[in-house]
């Protein structure tokens, strides 16, 4: 069937169309460094989204949970493996990625005969400070995205692009996780929905408050909150409690 190049090209197109179809509707994961360590928000309807990988390593996905739970097992496998052969300080995001998820994702969205690896997800290494902290997105096709402060995952790009413009405009990029976590949960919402749901004209102002209020009673209606913060100074996946954060909203 792949005799001719071209075939497999629009194999791979079709392929690619497929996976991003079935990630669409997912819940997008969000990410940002803030004073504690680094902060994940996200939603869920089934099973939670964010897991520890090593001491100070942590991952959030969206996808088919089986293609999840694999890729967490084999960074797992080979984060202890690192650490035993190397030592725990050789065992770095950077190299778990470069040299083990990528290569794997890249063969499997490129072998038209298999089945495809349905997860797009956002690893987080605290550092000793903010400054070396680091946020990398890794796709289907292996493709790896790092940004400084704060980054996301989404079902489509529309989507993710107004989270990064919510989140770029975060004002106070030392807050503490408390003060952050609504500017997150603002994001988020500003990604699932488009501005005529939030009660918004095209250029962004409210004309109907009521509209946001009911997105946001909708959200936590049918997702169940999933908030972490990877501490720095503990090196572990810590959960957070939106109770405060619902309180405010319920204002």
């Amino acid at each position: 069937m792949f005799d001719e190049p071209y075939r497999w090209v629009e194999a791979v197109s079709q392929r690619r169309e497929y996976i991003e179809e079935q990630l669409r509707r997912s819940s997008p994961v969000l990410g940002a460094s803030v004073r504690e360590g680094i902060l994940y928000l996200t939603f869920y309807k089934r099973i939670p989204k964010v897991y520890e990988i090593y001491d100070g390593l942590a991952m959030g996905s969206i996808g088919h949970p089986a293609d999840i739970e694999s890729i967490r097992m084999m960074l797992l496998n080979a984060a202890h493996v690192e650490g035993f052969q190397r030592s725990p300080k050789d065992v770095t995001l950077h190299r778990l990625l470069l040299f083990s998820l990528s290569p794997r994702l890249k063969n499997a969205f490129e072998d038209i005969g298999a089945s495809p690896i349905l997860v797009r997800s956002l690893f987080a290494e605290a550092g000793k400070t903010m400054e070396e902290d680091r946020l990398m997105a890794v796709d289907f096709d292996g493709n790896i995205e790092e940004e400084k402060g704060s980054l996301s995952v989404a079902g489509s790009s529309a989507v993710k692009d107004r989270i990064q413009e919510r989140l770029g405009s975060r004002k106070d990029k030392k807050a503490t996780f408390e003060s952050v976590l609504p500017e997150l949960f603002e994001a988020y919402l500003y990604g699932v929905y488009e501005n005529p749901d939030l009660g918004l004209d095209p250029e962004g102002n409210v004309i109907d408050p009521a509209k946001k209020k009911q997105a946001i009673r909708r959200v936590f209606e049918e997702y169940t909150p999933n908030a972490c913060l990877l501490d720095r100074k503990k090196g572990s996946l810590l959960p957070v409690s939106l109770s405060t954060l619902m309180e405010e909203l319920s204002k």
